[in-house]
């Protein structure tokens, strides 16, 4: 094949005859070629389109009942690939469903709660919807449950739908079998694969090292429109505190575990926004 060929500099000229294969090839879930779905007939050579093969009755050769039975053949197409992915759609919920358990919620059960209140601003795909978790005090009826709510940091009306929760999974408890074979006569299996040297490379002359990053702000912005970001640092051993350009950082460890604290932050300030406008007259 082609895609099996090491030198493939003339992939420009299989491009059409590649693109023209995938879609007349036969589809399994659609049951049809991708080809026939968008047109409502199967494609035809230049002899097969110019000459006419088999009988032509005279009805087909009017261009507009010719036009009507083509629209009547791609809606049979539609409709039949439209039955097509409604029976694999069920098929795969089925398969997926076999192996599932029930999962009533009860009375002591740990839940996380959906909230799909983003604040203003914020994409909502990106936000965080479920939190918790909350335990589970009472089971009002079949359709609620009332959470314990004091003590936490979310200010809500306890009494909540079912629709809103979701159990959180427990595993099972870890092996507590202790080792009684001393720790220099144990097998290390990864002591091959570690380096000879410190993953982390010394320090160059004029470069010092990050201990933390405070905050962060919009920096300088390039041609095409994108704006750097400027960190503030704090250097290890200095007390004076620096704007430093993200791409001058070479601190992956540390700038990661910033933004991982930056975007809980964020979460937390949503929730006490949206609390305290819920709590207003």
């Amino acid at each position: 094949m082609y895609v099996a060929e090491v030198d493939q500099r003339d992939w420009d000229e299989y491009a059409e005859r590649l693109t023209f294969a995938i879609n007349t090839a036969q589809d399994r879930i659609r049951g049809d070629t991708p080809f026939y779905l968008i047109h409502g007939w199967d494609p035809r050579s230049t002899l097969e389109a110019t000459l006419p093969v088999g009988n032509t009755g005279t009805r087909d050769r009017d261009p507009k009942r010719w036009r009507y039975k083509i629209q009547r053949q791609y809606q049979r197409a539609r409709s039949a690939v439209n039955d097509r992915l409604q029976a694999a759609i069920q098929e795969r919920a089925d398969r997926h469903n076999e192996d599932l358990e029930p999962h009533e919620i009860e009375v002591g059960a740990q839940v996380w709660l959906y909230l799909d209140r983003v604040k203003e601003g914020c994409a909502k795909k990106l936000a965080h919807m479920w939190h918790g978790p909350f335990r589970v005090a009472d089971v009002c009826g079949d359709h609620a449950v009332k959470l314990e709510i004091a003590g936490t940091l979310y200010r809500l009306f306890p009494i909540v739908h079912i629709s809103k929760l979701k159990k959180v999974k427990t595993f099972p408890e870890r092996p507590k079998d202790q080792l009684t074979i001393e720790g220099s006569d144990r097998l290390d299996f990864d002591e091959a694969l570690l380096p000879e040297d410190s993953w982390d490379g010394d320090l160059e002359e004029g470069e010092y090292e990050v201990e933390a990053i405070l905050d962060v702000r919009s920096g300088r912005k390039t041609r095409y429109g994108r704006v750097h970001r400027q960190f503030l640092v704090k250097w290890k051993g200095y007390l004076d505190l620096s704007w430093v350009d993200e791409a001058d950082l070479s601190c992956g460890a540390i700038l990661q575990e910033f933004e991982r604290n930056r975007v809980s932050r964020n979460r937390f300030d949503v929730m006490q926004s949206h609390e305290g406008k819920s709590d207003e007259p």
